[in-house]
């Protein structure tokens, strides 16, 4: 099967990429669901979106720039900060270009989001953190999901090549080299997208059953960044990545301490058994 899709829509002269398209509908589709899932007031929900969308592209860039090309980003400090790009010199002077912000690590916007919406919960909420954790997670699994779309309508984290016919290999003929040599890829952005809107079906379902106080959150982080981990051994290495240790790759490393904290979540009222015998055996 080859494929070739819209990268770029240009209406008027302005182009907007796919990706974007998507971010904005799960942003749209976000703000919907969070007036469903929160019982609070109108005022209180404005106030999430914009701790929550100030602490996801904040660490979504930051992660990307340390994790992922710090190195490049040490030099080109501007670019790290502000959608632009060193274009080109003519006669010793620098010239830039504006390109939007390429390059957002979901791992740095996880840890953004739970700082940002951390502080939103002690000042506005006052509640038990995990109290918005359980909810907020639902419509993340849900926006996770239409990103991963975008990408993969933007050829962005693009899966290795399918050395034999698999069924469902996809031929990015907008890639130089997969179009001269006809490469079909596996396509891991939909591999991911489905499998974070299965998620979330399974944590819309467990918030029907009252399923709180953590427990949702803990599936949550067990399940999309164990789907993650499984699912960069089929992609291909980002450039520059930062971290490799025993064949894994740098989303593979960061995946394993959510994973864990999950895990701590789930058995949490174990482990405070375990805990309490271990000092007060009798």
């Amino acid at each position: 099967m080859i494929w070739d899709p819209i990268k770029i829509l240009n209406i008027f002269g302005f182009k907007l990429y796919i990706y974007s398209i998507f971010f904005f509908i799960s942003f749209l589709l976000g703000i919907k669901k969070l007036k469903y899932f929160y019982k609070i007031d109108e005022q209180k929900i404005d106030y999430l979106i914009k701790y929550s969308l100030l602490g996801l592209l904040i660490g979504a860039r930051i992660g990307h720039v340390l994790f992922y090309d710090f190195f490049y980003f040490k030099t080109n400090l501007l670019e790290a900060i502000f959608p632009i790009k060193n274009y080109k010199y003519i006669k010793s002077i620098k010239y830039i270009k504006y390109i939007g912000y390429q390059g957002l690590s979901s791992h740095g916007a996880a840890i953004g989001l739970l700082i940002s919406t951390f502080f939103y919960n002690k000042k506005f909420i006052k509640k038990q953190f995990f109290w918005l954790c359980d909810r907020l997670c639902i419509i993340i699994a849900f926006s996770g999901s239409l990103i991963r779309i975008g990408n993969f309508f933007n050829s962005e984290i693009n899966g290795k090549k399918s050395n034999f016919a698999f069924p469902f290999s996809i031929g990015f003929i907008q890639l130089y080299q997969d179009k001269i040599f006809k490469i079909k890829r596996y396509p891991s952005q939909l591999y991911e997208s489905i499998s974070y809107i299965i998620i979330y079906k399974i944590l819309f379902f467990l918030s029907k059953k009252n399923k709180f106080n953590g427990y949702i959150f803990s599936i949550f982080l067990i399940c999309i960044w164990s789907i993650r981990f499984l699912l960069e051994f089929l992609k291909e290495p980002q450039p520059n990545e930062m971290f490799f240790l025993f064949k894994l790759n740098t989303g593979q490393l960061l995946s394993i301490p959510f994973i864990i904290i999950g895990f701590l979540l789930f058995f949490k009222k174990k482990l405070k058994t375990i805990i309490y015998k271990f000092y007060y055996p009798f």
